[in-house]
């Protein structure tokens, strides 16, 4: 190297005219490095798996109020162990939880047992079938298996516990049980699947990723009807116990009518012939029994009306602002990109090569 293109590092004053000669220099090296990274970041780039992005956006408007007389039925609904009053507009689902209802276990499990369409094996299957019958690990995968990941995947054999879990050796059937294999496929798939809320606008954004364009907006399609219903479920659940109590007391109601209606019939045909005080009284009686449950069977048609008006008040509706298309362009793998930052990384890989070893020069000169 030129005396003016010495540097040394020792005195940590650098002449950035001087280094950039010197790795100038050196080009023909960083040329060579380089390459190797842009042949490794090719060869990334073709092994890496496709994917296709799906997105779609819908707003969630649903009616909070209460419908008014149905607080009247408190009482009867008291004796039943049963709240109605003002309840039914507590506990109420804001949009910010739908993200956490889509990324829920029991809301996954389901969604990958979900039939989707696949146009590359031009086939209905469910996501679950697709990962493990059809879907095949790259060459990458398969490389770094049996290289660095190889330790791993020994110490899983060894153990023989791979797929096997403790929990399902309980009876109890309230609790899910997966293997290491289903658990870490259901962490996999939650990476492909986004609800994001947008609190300013109260807009829902769905964005799911998946290895084949169709399946990617069959998805998407999938995921929000599925949310619809359990966020539908959640909000008409009250709505809906109190339309099956209050159909259960009309039920009731218009059966003791009837009963009381027949019994007054036969009792007025059974003493026509008959005035006297005592049956005019009993008859007096009957009569009573009888406004009083019609007044109950009344009152009780009504609030069953009112019941289902409040039932469709509460079902939420989802208009769809953004509707789900099946994406043109796979977003994965970005090869270009790749290819130009395994270059920058050659060259910083190489550069750092040569300062380090000029480094060591200046210490062994010392």
């Amino acid at each position: 190297m030129e005396n003016d293109q010495k540097f040394n590092l020792m005195d940590g004053n650098i002449n950035l005219i001087v280094l950039i000669r010197y790795l100038w220099s050196n080009k023909g090296f960083i040329v060579k490095v380089a390459a190797v990274f842009v042949i490794l970041g090719i060869f990334y780039a073709l092994t890496s798996k496709v994917e296709y992005q799906a997105y779609c956006k819908v707003i969630p408007e649903s009616s909070e109020s209460t419908s008014p007389g149905l607080g009247r039925l408190g009482s009867l609904a008291g004796l039943a162990g049963i709240s109605l009053g003002g309840g039914l507009s507590e506990g109420i689902l804001t949009p910010e939880l739908y993200p956490e209802i889509a990324s829920s276990l029991p809301f996954v499990i389901e969604l990958i047992e979900e039939p989707i369409y696949f146009h590359n094996v031009d086939s209905m299957i469910s996501i679950k079938s697709y990962y493990e019958e059809i879907d095949k690990p790259t060459v990458l995968n398969y490389a770094l298996e049996y290289t660095i990941l190889l330790p791993f995947k020994l110490k899983e054999w060894i153990k023989g516990d791979r797929g096997n879990s403790i929990a399902t050796k309980s009876p109890n059937p309230d609790l899910i049980y997966l293997t290491k294999d289903e658990w870490s496929f259901i962490e996999g798939f939650r990476k492909k699947v986004s609800v994001s809320v947008n609190r300013e606008s109260g807009t829902i954004s769905i964005t799911t990723r998946m290895p084949d364009a169709h399946a990617a907006a069959f998805l998407a399609d999938a995921l929000v009807k599925k949310l619809t219903v359990e966020v539908t479920k959640y909000k008409i659940e009250k709505a809906r116990l109190n339309l099956e109590f209050v159909s259960d007391r009309f039920a009731e109601a218009e059966s003791d009518y009837k009963e009381k209606q027949i019994r007054l019939a036969r009792f007025i045909d059974k003493n026509r012939s008959l005035s006297s005080s005592v049956v005019q009284t009993e008859q007096q009686r009957l009569t009573n029994e009888l406004d009083v449950a019609f007044e109950l069977f009344k009152g009780l048609a009504t609030q069953l009306e009112q019941a289902k008006i409040k039932l469709k008040e509460d079902t939420p509706v989802f208009t769809t602002l953004e509707p789900v298309k099946v994406p043109v362009e796979k977003t994965k793998p970005r090869r270009t990109l790749i290819v130009i930052i395994s270059a920058f990384l050659g060259v910083m890989a190489a550069s750092f090569f040569l300062l380090f070893t000029e480094y060591l020069k200046s210490i062994k000169s010392v």
